[in-house]
């Protein structure tokens, strides 16, 4: 057994951070406690399994106000217990434990999480309700030993549904990650199909009654704005009262196998214009063989509009 600790030890001594491994446990140099009996989800940085949170790491002695944990001695009791499978530990060597923390309000807690993620919250669609959020925080109780702030990983804007987000509780020297789980009610219109539409046809927002939608309460990938129908066809046989979805949309082609195009040639500032003969359609900003009638020589030309494609040499 004794073997076995010390191998898997110095393993996640040499190994590179990047290799596979199914979970972590990252260590701070320092935590604090608002309890006696301290846990391993108490002090890591990062979520870890269930199982492997509720082990017991250190308890407040008698007269003692701190207490030391170290990576080797939880990878032992993680090994004792047969969680130490595909595990890393990284981060301190060593954490000192400072017991007689002040126990965080989860209420205080949840309202500045709110907070923090309304801040990211998508516009609302012009014309549609107002977005909105839900969060839900871990269940554990947290301590700090003073002022703290909490503040999210990421800074771009939410896009509506479920989703994980990563918030960090900086209390001084500690820093904690808080996975929650946000769900975002962003509404936005579905287009519904009026009528049965064959596959290939052009399509426009007459075509479909738009209503508001919770796109949160949808499957993804449906059409929810009207703009996303310029310059599109049906990809597919449409049916009275449908969804359109994202994946029934395909690019309308402006250029059509056989037609006669203007065939643009430009080299550094000079232009030239010949006629050719598109050998497949194509849509705007598509790149299709065409071939050069003056020359008989076949190039591929990207379209820039209807009956004009453009050749850079």
């Amino acid at each position: 057994m004794k073997h076995r600790i010390r191998l898997a030890f110095l393993l996640t001594l040499v190994l590179p951070a990047s290799a596979a491994w199914g979970w972590t446990v990252v260590l701070p140099d320092s935590v604090t406690v608002a309890t006696a009996v301290v846990r391993l989800g108490d002090l890591v940085l990062e979520p870890v399994p269930t199982e492997a949170a509720s082990v017991l790491v250190a308890e407040a002695s008698p007269g003692a106000s701190t207490a030391l944990v170290t990576r080797q001695g939880v990878l032992r009791r993680l090994v004792a217990l047969s969680l130490a499978d595909d595990v890393r530990l990284a981060g301190a060597a060593r954490c000192v434990v400072r017991f007689g923390g002040r126990s965080l309000d989860p209420g205080v807690l949840q309202a500045e999480a709110e907070m923090v993620v309304a801040a990211l919250l998508p516009p609302a669609a012009p014309g549609a309700p107002p977005v909105s959020c839900e969060v839900t925080l871990p269940g554990e109780g947290l301590a700090v030993n003073g002022a703290w702030n909490l503040a999210c990983e990421r800074s771009e804007p939410l896009p509506a549904g479920r989703l994980q987000v990563r918030l960090v509780l900086t209390d001084g020297w500690q820093r904690r990650i808080l996975p929650a789980t946000v769900v975002v009610h962003a509404h936005g219109e579905v287009a519904v199909a009026r009528a049965a539409i064959d596959r290939g046809n052009g399509l426009d927002e007459g075509q479909f009654e738009w209503r508001w939608t919770d796109l949160s309460t949808v499957p993804p990938g449906l059409v929810s704005a009207r703009d996303q129908l310029a310059g599109q066809s049906a990809a597919r046989d449409l049916r009275a009262g449908e969804p359109l979805r994202a994946a029934d949309l395909k690019p309308t082609p402006v250029v059509l196998a056989g037609d006669t195009v203007e065939l643009r040639v430009q080299r550094g500032s000079v232009a030239v214009s010949v006629r050719a003969l598109a050998r497949q359609a194509g849509s705007l900003g598509q790149t299709i063989p065409v071939r050069n009638e003056l020359t008989g020589r076949l190039v591929n030309a990207r379209v820039a509009g209807p009956g004009l494609v453009e050749w850079r040499r």
